[in-house]
C-alpha cells in the first residue's frame, strides 16, 4: 500500500492511498501535464493585492474539493454503498478536474477579461480536455469503459447521472467545491470569516429514495453557519470594492491589447491567437494551456515598455499596484448625473473614459440556491427545501436579492477632481 499526503490549510493533511480504487485514480490524475498545469493558475486572482498572501493555486484546491468528496462518499456509503460504489470513481475524478478549464489571469477573472461577451465556460473547457487529452484518456481506460463521459455527465449536471454525483461537487448550498474555497480562501486571505464545521456538516448528510443528497435536520445550525461563513467571504474578500476595481483594469489591458493587435511591443502565438477570437471555445488546447499566471504577468512586464501610453500605464498600475479609486453610487443617486460628471473628471485629469472609468456591481451570491437548494431530511423523515426547514437561509436569500451595491472606479486623479468622498 502506498500513501500520499499533501499539506493543507484547512485540515492537518490530505491523503490517498493506492489501497483505494478511487484514491489511486485521484494519485494518477494528479501527475499528469493538465492537472500539474493548475500549480500556475491562480486560485483568487487580484485578491492578492488586498490581501498579501492570497497567493495560492487552483492545484491544492481541487485536491482539497477531491478529498472532501472522497471523505464524503465514504461516509454515505455506510448507509447507500451500491448507489455510492457505481460512481465513486467518476464522482472522485470530476472533484479532482472539476477546475481543469480555468485560465490566466486568475481563473473566473480571465474569462471576464478575454471575453467578456460570453459566459464563463471553464466547466464546458473542461470537458473539451477531459474528452481529448491522450495522458488523462489512458488512465481513465484502465479503470472503467467510458469514464470520461460520465465524468463530463456529472461536470455538466445531465440527467445520465443520478443527481447526487453532480451534487457533491457543485449543488446548492454546501459542495465539496464551495467547502474548500470558503475555508482554505479565508485562511490564505489572514481572515477568519470562511471558517466552518466540516465534520457536522459531511457526518449528517445522506441520499434520499430519489437519488439526491440531503442533510439532516439536526444539522441545519451547520448549514447556516457554512452559508453564513460563504456570505461573508463574498462581501469581504471576493466583491471587495478594491479587487473588483482591479479586475477592471484586467479588463481595460485586454481591451487595449486589441486595438493596438498590430502595434503591441510583444506578442507570443498564444496571445496572438486570443486577441483574435471572442470566445475559448475558438482556442486550441495548446493555447489554453499556455494561458497560464507566469504567460500573462510576461506580456504585462513587456506591455509596460509600450509607447502606448494607455496600454504601458494600466499595465505599471496592476504591476506596482497603483489601482483605481472607488466611489460608492448611493441608492437613491441619479447615476446618469453621476457617470456624465465622472466621465467629464476622468477627462480633465487626462485619462480617456473608456479604459479609465468603470462601474462595478455586487453579484447576487446565493442566486443559483434559489433555483436548486440542498434538501432537509426532517426528523419525521419527510424532505423540505432549505428555505421550508430554516428561515433564516431565507432571510439570507432575500438580502442578497435586494438592490445591490454599486461603485464607479477611476484614477485617483479623477476622484479628486471630482470631489467625492469614499
Amino acid at each position: 500500500m502506498s500513501v500520499v499526503t499533501f499539506a493543507d490549510v484547512a485540515s492537518p493533511s490530505v491523503s490517498f492511498s493506492t489501497e483505494h480504487e478511487n484514491e489511486a485514480l485521484i494519485l494518477e490524475l494528479i501527475d499528469t501535464k493538465w492537472f500539474q498545469r493548475l500549480r500556475n493558475i491562480s486560485q483568487t486572482a487580484n485578491t492578492r493585492l488586498v490581501y498579501m498572501f492570497s497567493e495560492h493555486s487552483r492545484f491544492g484546491h481541487s485536491v482539497g474539493v477531491a478529498h472532501l468528496a472522497t471523505t464524503l462518499m465514504k461516509k454515505l456509503a455506510r448507509n447507500s454503498p451500491a448507489e455510492i460504489n457505481h460512481y465513486s470513481l467518476a464522482v472522485s475524478a470530476a472533484a479532482l478536474l472539476h477546475d481543469l478549464g480555468h485560465i490566466a489571469p486568475g481563473s473566473h477573472t480571465a474569462y471576464k477579461t478575454w471575453f467578456p461577451t460570453t459566459k464563463d465556460i471553464h466547466e464546458e473547457v473542461g470537458c473539451r480536455i477531459i474528452r481529448e487529452d491522450k495522458e488523462l484518456n489512458t488512465i481513465f481506460e484502465k479503470y472503467t469503459p467510458n469514464l470520461a463521459e460520465t465524468i463530463c455527465a456529472i461536470l455538466q449536471e445531465t440527467s445520465e447521472v443520478p443527481p447526487w454525483t453532480w451534487q457533491v461537487i457543485s449543488g446548492g448550498g454546501w459542495n465539496a467545491d464551495r467547502g474548500n474555497w470558503c475555508i482554505v480562501d479565508s485562511i490564505l486571505a489572514g481572515v477568519s470569516y470562511g471558517e466552518y464545521n466540516v465534520a457536522a456538516l459531511t457526518d449528517s448528510m445522506c441520499l434520499t429514495k430519489d437519488g439526491n443528497l440531503a442533510l439532516k435536520e439536526n444539522r441545519l445550525d451547520a448549514m447556516m453557519h457554512f452559508a453564513l461563513s460563504r456570505h461573508a467571504m463574498y462581501r469581504q474578500v471576493y466583491q471587495h470594492r478594491v479587487l473588483m476595481s482591479s479586475d477592471r483594469i484586467n479588463w481595460a489591458i485586454a481591451k487595449r491589447a486589441r486595438a493596438l493587435r498590430g502595434d503591441l511591443p510583444f506578442v507570443d502565438d498564444t496571445m496572438r491567437d486570443v486577441l483574435a477570437v471572442d470566445s475559448p471555445e475558438h482556442l486550441s488546447l495548446d493555447d489554453i494551456f499556455a494561458m497560464q499566471e507566469s504567460w500573462w504577468l510576461y506580456h504585462l512586464g513587456k506591455w509596460q515598455k509600450s509607447s502606448d501610453p494607455i496600454l504601458s500605464d494600466l499595465c505599471g498600475r496592476l504591476l506596482l499596484r497603483n489601482l483605481f479609486k472607488t466611489i460608492r453610487i448611493r441608492p437613491d443617486e441619479d447615476i446618469e448625473t453621476l457617470y456624465t460628471e465622472a466621465q467629464q473628471a476622468v477627462e480633465e485629469a487626462g485619462f480617456d473614459p473608456e479604459y479609465y472609468l468603470h462601474r462595478c456591481d455586487l453579484s447576487y451570491m446565493h442566486r443559483g440556491d434559489y433555483q436548486q437548494s440542498m434538501l432537509v431530511q426532517m426528523d419525521d423523515g419527510s424532505l423540505q427545501s432549505m428555505v421550508e426547514a430554516e428561515p433564516l437561509f431565507e432571510a439570507l436569500l432575500k438580502e442578497t436579492n435586494e438592490v445591490p451595491k454599486s461603485w464607479l472606479a477611476m484614477p485617483q486623479e479623477a476622484k479628486a477632481i471630482l470631489g467625492r468622498p469614499r
